[in-house]
């Protein structure tokens, strides 16, 4: 894109930013400047200190050493609404019954200090949704929002305070295609406003979509900058991972004849009639916009959601799909919020491998209970999977959001699954975990693995599955093999009307 910062004095400079924990550094000597009307990606693996100092920045941490100046003047640690900066942070901060106007206006409730003026409120926060362009009421509580819609929710909120500087911490991991593009007009918008942009992602395209310049952070140290234009996308990777990664599309074997499962007739609330096959070793990618059914099927078949129609696993029918027969049957959910649905945050990464498979290692004797084998699967599965934590007794809510992500598959693995349903399996991960992430699904597949994949990253279902089926308002309306796959086709089928499709 074409560089808008030239000759112009930066909103925002960093000089020598670091940060240290209990003793150990997590960020050193960071040094950038950011103008108006650029917008800055700020990538790295997890770990590599981006959310450090997107704190600092944003005044949630007070750095260590360095400095941080806002038009030439230097501050030790920035009031943010003072100086019009805001984080959407990768976590997101809204209060789930209160409405979409409450949740926006929370940090300036406009009206008297007695006297809350809800109409001003309201009106605000049309205006602002309008400009976002997503159609959202004001006026329903945020909990009846889809993940995806609860994200803009939280950009709006943020733009009302930002008129400076903003940063955005993963924020389309919850937004489908149409959606993403969407998101990056409001962004082109912004910098023609003259807004300043720090842009946090792990998914490529969009860095080189939206952003002018970068910064490269590898273990908390500053390893490469400069202007995007000038940097490919491998060498861009390898300063990220300290290593080259090769090509995104896998090698896939062939799946076998016998089926992995088979679902008939399915239909609830949020979908109807959907009919597909998985065979054995087959990876099926499932693609659709934010509300198409996606993640209900996906729960729908593990017993999570009730629905009517048949779901057959392997050769055994189950009538009444529940969490426990398909576990028994050798069925498994990897769920798309893995703190919310997935993992016990605070115990350790040991408990959370073997949650799943707890089964197998309860031994008996006397009075009381043990667990035979336990430490050794969990190490092996941390070997495997390349997690890295010092420890097996740490905590897992103290990993990265890849190695949390790890974890949360390699507690299935423990179970020795026939058949795994994803959704969403690299949401918020690093490039370097992700390339790991699908080197395992692909490796479940080799072995005979029957895989379903949601996920609403349209390249990663083109780079690891044997086919796709397109979902659009709760029916499925098309399907492609990998040798036809089609983005701009895949896409248009997903937005547009058509006709349920036999696959």
């Amino acid at each position: 894109m074409k560089d808008t910062a030239t000759k112009v004095s930066p909103i925002l400079s960093v000089r020598g930013l670091s940060k240290t924990f209990a003793g150990k550094p997590v960020v050193r000597n960071l040094s950038f400047d950011l103008h108006p009307g650029q917008v800055m990606a700020l990538v790295g693996e997890n770990g590599a200190g981006k959310s450090t100092t997107k704190n600092m920045i944003c005044g949630l941490l007070e750095p260590t050493d360095g400095e941080i100046q806002l038009d030439g003047e230097t501050f030790a640690r920035v009031d943010p609404s003072a100086h019009g900066i805001a984080a959407v942070h990768q976590e997101l901060s809204l209060f789930q019954t209160l409405t979409v106007a409450e949740n926006m206006s929370i940090h300036h409730l406009p009206g008297s200090p007695v006297r809350v003026d809800w109409a001003a409120a309201d009106r605000i926060a049309r205006e602002q949704l309008d400009f976002l362009g997503m159609g959202i009421d004001p006026q329903v509580e945020v909990a009846t929002l889809g993940a995806g819609k609860q994200q803009i929710v939280e950009i709006g909120k943020a733009l009302l305070q930002a008129n400076r500087v903003l940063i955005l911490d993963e924020p389309t991991t919850s937004l489908t295609a149409i959606e993403r593009e969407k998101l990056f007009a409001i962004l082109d918008r912004l910098k023609e406003r003259g807004l300043a942009i720090i842009f946090i992602s792990h998914f490529m395209e969009e860095i080189y979509r939206v952003c002018d310049s970068y910064v490269v952070l590898r273990d908390g140290e500053q390893v490469g900058a400069g202007k995007l234009a000038e940097a490919s996308r491998k060498s861009l990777e390898a300063m990220m991972v300290g290593r080259s990664i090769g090509e995104a599309r896998l090698e896939l074997t062939d799946p076998q004849e016998r089926l992995a499962l088979r679902v008939e007739g399915l239909c609830s609330a949020d979908f109807h009639n959907v009919n597909f096959t998985v065979a054995a070793g087959e990876i099926l990618g499932i693609a659709g916009l934010m509300g198409a059914g996606r993640t209900e099927l996906a729960e729908a078949i593990f017993g999570l959601r009730p629905a009517t129609g048949k779901v057959v696993v392997g050769e055994e029918e189950i009538r009444a799909p529940s969490v426990a027969a398909m576990k028994r049957r050798g069925a498994c959910y990897v769920p798309e919020d893995r703190r919310l649905n997935g993992l016990f945050l605070n115990r350790p990464v040991r408990e959370n491998l073997s949650a799943a498979a707890i089964g197998r290692f309860v031994t008996r004797k006397l009075r009381s209970i043990g667990f035979r084998g336990e430490v050794k699967s969990a190490a092996k599965i941390v070997d495997d999977m390349n997690i890295a934590v010092p420890h097996i007794e740490n905590a897992v809510g103290d990993l990265s959001g890849g190695n949390q992500q790890k974890v949360l598959l390699g507690r299935w693995l423990a179970t020795r699954p026939r058949l795994i349903v994803f959704d969403e399996p690299t949401k918020g991960v690093d490039i370097g975990a992700k390339f790991d992430i699908h080197n395992t699904i692909s490796e479940l597949a080799r072995d005979g693995v029957g895989v379903v994949m949601v996920s609403s990253d349209l390249p990663e279902l083109l780079n690891t599955a044997h086919r796709i089926v397109v979902m659009r308002k709760g029916r499925l309306v098309g399907q492609f093999h990998r040798d036809e796959f089609d983005a701009a086709r895949i896409i248009s089928l997903a937005a547009s009307a058509g006709k349920p499709a036999d696959v």
